[in-house]
């Protein structure tokens, strides 16, 4: 019995085919999904820009939140940034604060951060908060474990910014 070769062939062709067209559908797909990633990590940055100028517009002390933003990982923020290019005044009016304890256990490894500095090590979902009250008004306090007296430089406020930690206002 002789085998039909021009049969195996095709079959093979379309098999082969049927292998390029997933590998496009494939490469799409995840096309739309970084594209959509992007959309969320841009609108976050927007919004927190926004949040921390409506802060420093009345600051009285009120707690501002972003909810659910996207911070993409190896991102970074500083007091520098905020300062200078969303409010125009001192860098050191502006501060970053983290419970060591309550952040790591909630994202362990996802950050390093200082007081004017945070760099995101990996990609998190979670909340923004800023809290601006006028410099002759006290101390920023952050549960308990971190104070921010704003320096004689900061002509009418400071604000504090965290990421994850609902800040609390004390005057002392």
């Amino acid at each position: 019995m002789k085998t039909n070769q021009k049969g195996q062939e095709f079959e093979v062709f379309n098999i082969l085919i049927g292998a390029v067209l997933a590998l496009a559908i494939l490469v799409i797909i995840v096309s739309i999904i970084n594209y959509f990633e992007g959309i969320k990590v841009d609108s976050s940055r927007q919004a927190i820009e926004k949040k921390v100028e409506n802060a420093a517009q009345s600051p009285d002390g009120s707690v501002f939140v972003v909810r659910d933003i996207v911070v993409p990982q190896n991102q970074s923020f500083s007091s520098k940034y905020f300062a200078e290019e969303v409010l125009n005044l001192d860098e050191r009016c502006i501060e970053f604060d983290f419970p060591y304890e309550l952040t790591s256990m909630q994202y362990p490894d996802a950050y390093s951060t200082y007081k004017n500095r945070i760099e995101f090590t990996k990609r998190i979902q979670t909340d923004f908060y800023v809290v601006c009250q006028p410099r002759e008004e006290g101390k920023l306090l952050f549960h308990d474990y971190s104070l921010m007296q704003c320096p004689a430089s900061c002509e009418e406020f400071c604000c504090l910014l965290s990421f994850g930690v609902n800040p609390v206002l004390a005057n002392n």
